[in-house]
This record gives C-alpha cells, structure tokens and sequence, in this order.
C-alpha cells in the first residue's frame, strides 16, 4: 500500500513538474529578446505590455508563483495542527513541500523579468535565501533517522531497530560473527577518524558507494536470501551512519531552522504588502 502511494504521488509530482518546465520553457523562448533587452529600452519593445510584472503573462506569473508560495505554509500546518496530523504521510506533503519551493520562486522570477527593485526586492532575495537553505534543509533532514512513515526516531528506537536488523540478517539470511564485523567495517570505515563536518560533507559520495560494497560483502560472505538481505544490511548501513552523525545533525537543523524560519516570515510579509498594494493601484490581471 505504501509503495502504491509512493508511486502515485511520484506520477503526479512528475506531471506538475513537466508542466511547470513547459511553461517555464514557453516564456523564456516566447520573451528571450525582451528579457535580453536594456532595462530602458524595454518600454518600446512589443513584447514589453505582456511580459513586465503587470502584464498579461508577467502578472499571470506572479499570481500563480505567489499561490505556490503560501501553499508552503501547508506544511507547517499539517505538522502542528492536530486534525491534520493523519491526512496522508508527512514525508509526502514534504516532497510537495520542496516542489512548491523551487517551481514558486522560478515563476515569480519569471514574474520580476529579471528586474527586481525596491522593497519587493527583500521579500524576493528572502524567497531564494528561503529556496537555497532548503536544499540544505532537505539533506539534513535525510540524515535523521526515521520510521517506516516517516517520522524522526529518537537513538534509543534507532538502535534497537538497527539490533533487530542485525538479529534479521543472522537468522534467516545466516550472517556470521565475522560478516556482522564486515558489515560494521563497511557502514563506518569512509566517515571514522574524520571530523563529523567533514563526514557529513562526503557522506553523499559514500552513500553512492554503498549498492555496490553490500554486493561485494554478500558475495564474500555467500548469505542467503540475497534480496532481503541487501534491503536490510542497506537499512542497517544507513542506520548505523545517521547515529554516527546523530548529534552534529540534530544541531545544525536547529540552527538551520533559526536561519529558514525569520526568511520566511519576510518572505511572506513582504509579499502580502506587494499584493496588496498592487490591489489598491488597480493591477487586477484579467480580472
């Protein structure tokens, strides 16, 4: 069931994707002479009343940019409001989350015409502070560990998650002593005598490696059942290297929370005010 709902949600994260690069493509080839214009020669171009923020297609863009970007604050909502709590996996709004975050931002840079000024300039440069740490926010939420539904686990249910993997492997895939001390080799020799920034920093490159090491130690050590011990040695791995990094992990997602959330805030308030007082000078698109 839950790999069903991975998929749909995947099929429909990659429509929403293909559309807004398609549109993203057609304003970009439709203005690329405007956009390549002087700022002060823009004016005279014939494109100029479609694509500057308060045209047909420049103001579409920001409406439907600045929609994306209070539709984030669903996912704040969907944490801390009760009712919400079992609407759907966490891990699922977060996805849509992260592609709101990246397709909102590329529509209202489209929206400025590459020209952006004033006060809205603040609320703009906050929007990609915001967009560029969520990306770091992303990696460091993959390294806490997690549940089957996505939700963080503290070290002590991690570790005992990671022993009854190790009880898993050793029962009904046969691991011995000796594999069990391979497989522990394995998870932690590329990150120890490393500072734990560091380890953090080529952890990616050691993760890309991990397929094909889990290979070479279950042909060494000939296990059994070979599927399910690959799933569960590559749980057990991931497991085994986010405890490792446990505590530098939890503390710069704290600190990185210090810095997204005060962003975020401007972002938005800055925003309304824009949107507001287009509203007040009569820019109301087709409307």
């Amino acid at each position: 069931m839950r790999r069903r709902v991975d998929i749909v949600h995947t099929v429909v994260l990659t429509m929403m994707t293909l559309v807004a690069a398609a549109l993203a493509g057609w304003v970009l080839w439709v203005g690329a002479d405007y956009y390549l214009t002087s700022l002060t020669d823009r004016p005279h171009h014939p494109d100029f009343r479609d694509l500057r923020p308060a045209g047909n297609v420049g103001h579409g863009l920001g409406i439907l940019g600045s929609a994306m970007v209070l539709l984030l604050l669903l996912y704040t909502v969907r944490k801390r409001w009760r009712p919400l709590v079992r609407m759907g996996q966490l891990r699922s709004w977060l996805r849509y989350h992260i592609w709101l975050g990246v397709a909102g931002p590329l529509l209202i840079t489209l929206h400025t015409s590459f020209k952006v000024d004033g006060l809205v300039s603040v609320s703009y440069w906050s929007m990609m502070a915001v967009a560029l740490s969520g990306v770091l926010g992303r990696y460091l939420y993959q390294q806490i560990p997690r549940n089957v539904l996505g939700e963080a686990m503290n070290p002590a249910d991690a570790e005992a998650e990671s022993e009854s993997l190790l009880v898993e492997l050793a029962e009904s895939h046969g691991m011995t002593q000796q594999a069990a001390h391979d497989l522990d080799r394995l998870a932690l020799v590329s990150l120890e005598g490393r500072a734990a920034p560091a380890a953090l920093v080529v952890l990616p490159a050691v993760n890309l490696m991990l397929a094909r090491r889990l290979q070479s130690w279950m042909s060494v050590h000939g296990l059994q059942g070979p599927e399910g011990a690959r799933s569960r040695a590559r749980r057990w791995v991931l497991l085994t290297r986010r405890l490792y990094l446990f505590n530098l992990v939890r503390d710069l997602f704290h600190w990185w929370h210090v810095f997204h959330k005060p962003f975020a805030f401007i972002m938005i308030l800055v925003m309304v005010i824009h949107v507001a007082v287009a509203l007040v000078l009569g820019y109301t698109w087709i409307f």
